[in-house]
């Protein structure tokens, strides 16, 4: 009977198994999940804004995207790969040792309904990305309405 259930169970899970096979997770799928997994992030909410707070260390400024589309959030960088350390007076200079990688960062972050999608600002310093994204003013938002149904 034990033989027989673990052969029932072979057999259910054998579609999913050769789904896994036949369509192997693409390498763009992996690269954004190590670069999700690289960029931490904290998330405030102020009387005014939402804060994202994200650590993005090694990056340059022009490096950074910070977009807002259909409701969503999305902050990606990249940090290239240097070229080569330069000598004094054009001398050639071998790496010894090279453990600095490029590196890149992503994530996304579905917005709340009171969020102004139009009103974000950016700010980056010394490996600190912080984005605030204002509230809608309360009279915009939708209140709920109170209505009286009489009970017969």
């Amino acid at each position: 009977m034990e033989s027989l259930t673990k052969d029932m169970q072979r057999v259910l899970n054998f579609p999913d198994q050769m789904e896994k096979m036949l369509q192997p997770p693409t390498r763009r799928y992996v690269k954004n999940a190590k670069a999700i997994f690289r960029t931490p992030a904290d998330i405030f909410e102020h009387p005014t804004y939402y804060s994202f707070v994200l650590d993005m260390p090694g990056l340059e400024v022009n490096n950074i995207k910070v977009k807002v589309e259909n409701g969503i959030l999305h902050v990606a960088g990249k940090k290239k790969k240097k070229a080569t350390a330069a000598g004094t007076e054009g001398e050639e200079v071998k790496p010894i040792r090279i453990e600095r990688r490029r590196a890149r960062y992503l994530r996304k972050f579905t917005l709340p309904h009171d969020a102004q999608q139009e009103d974000v600002k950016a700010t980056y310093r010394d490996g600190v990305l912080i984005v605030n994204v204002a509230k809608k003013p309360m009279e915009e938002t939708a209140k709920p309405k109170t209505v009286s149904i009489p009970v017969s």
